[in-house]
């Protein structure tokens, strides 16, 4: 029996899932789909492959993950389902490639070298975690692939703040653009719900992140830790009130070496940035500074720090050591998120001292639901040098003064046919 004259069944899918179906079926071109975890987003994309690879024969299908090892895990998830069927003619694991008895390709490609992609074209395609991608990637890689033989594409993705995903879902809610559609999901409509991980979930997680990734809210903030709008700033730098605490974080390779300077009120009143420059120059250069504020010092130990600390400790005695883990580190981080949304921290305006300025406007969290841990970081290519060094002063801050205590981020303790 041929492809062609099989009657394949579909699964059966929960509310969420049928109104993304809808769409998928329905004349748009582009459909978005919010989909944070534990609603079935990856069931629902390979459905999505397989409906359209078996009822438009001869169908070239794009699954776009944003890294080679997404790409990959759903290829075998597919294959593995479907292998028994009959319906497969070819499975090529090394060109990450399906093809079935009816002529129709699935590829399943990876953005991470976006130019590999040019030259092709297509009829359906998936841009799974569509918010992970780099922007510009749709507009100057993937679409151009659709615009000859497109008939549906789908972005599907858990959101990451106001990025291009947060304008393809907002267009697809304006009537006047019929090629788009969107909807969400919500993990509350899916029978198999791990409510044990969720209520995990919710205790450990910051507000914010629970939102996003379990809600799938554009929250202000998205996937970046700091909310700018909530954030203080001073035109000039200020004089000093009580105490001066320094936090160093020192550069690798490129990085920059940074000195924050902050006094017990939580103002920055100083910051010195330099890379490429001589070790013992910079150690000169940040000490005299340490000197000018009479400040109590933190250093970052690890690597090459631990020689700079104990340079500069020789000269400097009110200097301590601060040993980066991810445990200290996302305290620091979390601590200072806090103290820059309650105006505890006020920073330098933008036109004062914009490295620091555009490095926490970028500062993103990456959420691992398999070992439910958060990891702190700038995206790549950009520095984080600045937005440590703070954390530093500010731990150092509310470590090493007399009086106050310490301000963590409180965590939360067959539909197919």
């Amino acid at each position: 029996m041929t492809l062609e004259n099989q009657t394949i069944k579909g699964p059966n899918l929960h509310k969420g899932q049928l109104r993304a179906v809808d769409l998928i079926k329905g004349p748009a071109k582009y459909i978005t789909v919010v989909a944070p975890r534990q609603v079935g987003k990856t069931f629902l994309s390979l459905n999505a492959l397989l409906y359209w690879s078996i009822n438009e024969p001869k169908s070239v299908i794009f699954f776009c993950s944003p890294t080679y090892s997404q790409a990959k895990k759903p290829m075998e998830e597919l294959y593995d389902a479907i292998q028994a069927s009959g319906i497969v003619k070819s499975y090529n694991r090394s060109d990450f490639r399906i093809e079935l008895q009816n002529g129709s390709v699935i590829h399943f490609k990876s953005t991470e070298r976006a130019d590999n992609l040019r030259g092709f074209t297509g009829t359906h395609m998936i841009v799974d975690e569509s918010a992970y991608h780099q922007e510009g990637v749709w507009d100057s890689v993937l679409k151009p692939i659709m615009l000859v033989k497109g008939r549906k594409v789908l972005f599907i993705s858990t959101p990451r703040g106001n990025n291009w995903f947060k304008k393809m879902y907002d267009l697809g809610q304006i009537e006047e653009y019929e090629d788009y559609a969107s909807c969400r999901m919500h993990y509350s409509e899916n029978p198999h719900l791990n409510l044990k991980e969720l209520e995990e979930a919710r205790r450990s997680l910051p507000e914010h992140i629970f939102k996003a990734e379990y809600e799938g809210s554009f929250t202000d903030s998205g996937q970046t830790v700091f909310d700018m709008s909530k954030i203080q700033t001073h035109s000039r730098y200020p004089t000093p009130k009580g105490k001066v605490f320094c936090g160093i974080d020192l550069g690798k390779q490129n990085d920059y070496t940074v000195a924050t300077f902050i006094d017990a009120e939580g103002n920055i009143v100083d910051i010195y940035r330099a890379n490429q420059q001589d070790w013992s120059m910079m150690t000169k250069e940040i000490l005299e500074r340490i000197r000018k504020w009479n400040a109590t010092v933190e250093v970052e130990v690890n690597s090459i720090g631990d020689v700079i600390f104990e340079q500069i400790k020789k000269q400097w005695q009110d200097t301590h050591p601060f040993v980066t883990s991810n445990k200290s580190k996302n305290d620091i981080i979390e601590g200072l998120a806090v103290d820059l949304h309650d105006g505890t921290v006020k920073v330098p305006h933008e036109d004062l001292f914009d490295a620091l300025w555009f490095e926490l406007s970028i500062y993103e969290y990456q959420y691992s639901p398999k070992s439910r841990t958060l990891t702190y970081n700038a995206p790549s290519p950009f520095h984080d040098d600045t937005c440590m060094s703070l954390a530093i002063a500010n731990h150092c801050r509310k470590e090493k003064k007399s009086l106050g205590t310490y301000a963590y981020l409180k965590r939360a303790g067959g539909n197919w046919s």
